[in-house]
């Protein structure tokens, strides 16, 4: 196999993702040598393959990088792009993505034992996608969580909300956002859907959001996310940069140590005097923040995959 590329930098996402174009730009102005890998043109235009020898992209052996920027590999059954034809054909299409996602996985994580830096690993990336591991590494780490319950079974729901109160609900893969319980849902009929699959539910903590981003151990930027709604996502009304606490510094990266995250979007929130940690993202968007707030994002994390930090 062919040694390290001890200069170059892979960028995995699609061309026209704003945050592999603010990071493209960033490593290009520190003279970095990068390859950009659009996933998600693979594999019906791009032509990759993956032998004993190494990676071959259009026949060409390309050498393994010293890191990996993985911002998103597009092989969810699920995509928007997919729609159509998961409606006609639905098998094929989950057996095609995992075969993507089984080639795609393998490349990092032999990029990774060839001594590549992954920002981030497939492992790392899955938390996305299973929040109870996630919250069980925070509270391992004695980090303040809100309570949560994991669970399809309506009589333990029941009683855990007589003794919470005030709590919210999500998907335990993510995908949706956060919606608070509401007496609707603790009818029969409601509750009956946990018989399809379990649903987190989540100790209600009313506050402000922060994000905070978190760059090889060290926090680059943070701001309060100012929205009506209790899931930011469908509302900001302004994002403004704030000064952390030294605790809420402490927190944000703990939460990316504990979760193995060397680039991490921390979602705090602050409330009533404390500071609760909600998630570690490991994939996070931060070009619009950077727009709204002045900060850079981009430039510490591509001195993180250019070995310049």
């Amino acid at each position: 196999m062919p040694g390290s590329d001890s200069g170059a930098v892979w960028l995995f996402g699609g061309t026209g993702d704003a945050q592999v174009l603010r990071v493209a730009s960033a490593l290009k102005a520190l003279g970095s040598r990068l390859v950009l890998f659009d996933t998600a043109a693979f594999p019906e235009q791009e032509r990759w393959s993956l032998s004993l020898d190494g990676l071959h992209v259009a026949g060409a052996l390309v050498p393994w990088p010293r890191s990996v920027y993985v911002r998103g590999l597009a092989c969810h059954a699920l995509m928007p792009s997919l729609e159509e034809t998961l409606l006609k054909h639905p098998r094929r299409v989950v057996a095609a993505m995992e075969e993507k996602r089984a080639f795609l996985h393998s490349l990092l994580l032999i990029a990774r034992d060839r001594g590549a830096l992954l920002v981030n690993s497939p492992e790392v990336n899955a938390q996305h996608s299973r929040k109870p591991y996630q919250l069980a590494l925070f509270r391992t780490a004695q980090l303040p969580v809100p309570e949560t319950l994991s669970t399809n079974d309506p009589d333990l729901l029941k009683a855990w909300l007589q003794d919470i109160g005030a709590a919210v609900y999500k998907p335990l893969a993510g995908g949706a956002t956060v919606v608070r319980v509401s007496p609707e849902d603790v009818c029969e009929e409601r509750l009956s859907a946990l018989d399809a699959a379990p649903v987190l539910f989540q100790q209600l903590i009313e506050g402000v959001p922060v994000r905070v981003y978190v760059v090889g151990g060290a926090i680059v930027a943070a701001a309060e996310i100012h929205s009506k709604e209790l899931d930011y996502r469908r509302g900001e009304e302004a994002v403004a940069p704030t000064q952390l606490t030294p605790e809420e510094t402490d927190i944000a990266v703990r939460a990316a140590a504990a979760t193995h995250m060397p680039f991490s979007g921390v979602d705090l929130i602050r409330a009533a005097g404390k500071t609760w940690l909600l998630e570690c993202n490991p994939s996070p968007m931060f070009a619009a923040f950077e727009l709204k707030t002045g900060l850079d994002v981009a430039g510490p994390l591509a001195r993180l995959l250019a070995g310049a930090s």
